[in-house]
């Protein structure tokens, strides 16, 4: 963490996944349990999926995820116990509250 500016880039994980989020005026530490939204930015690619499963798998310069896209309105995208916002995309009208859905992310903040 960069102690002058309060950021830092924190691994958050839920005991099955994690993802590694960017925190400007930071104030979680270690060990603390992170129930909020985080929110994506840059995200590309947003399709329905045919597997119902989550999925987070770290690229080189983007995160690819699969989830249950619990709340359709509010653009939020489930894994496990991580809520992500997707309102920086743009999901396609087809796909409907409670399906799976995959997307490109590449950068993930928490606040």
């Amino acid at each position: 963490m960069d102690e002058d500016s309060g950021e830092a880039d924190i691994l958050l994980s839920d005991g099955l996944y994690s993802i590694e989020c960017f925190c400007s005026d930071c104030d979680v530490s270690e060990g603390d349990m992170f129930t909020d939204i985080i929110y994506g930015f840059n995200i590309k690619h947003i399709v329905k999926s045919l597997n119902e499963e989550y999925i987070v798998d770290k690229k080189t310069d983007y995160y690819h995820v699969q989830g249950e896209l619990v709340d359709l309105k509010n653009e939020i995208l489930q894994i496990g116990e991580f809520k992500i916002d997707l309102s920086d995309g743009n999901i396609p009208k087809d796909i409907k509250q409670n399906e799976y859905v995959e997307a490109d992310i590449s950068r993930i903040d928490i606040y």
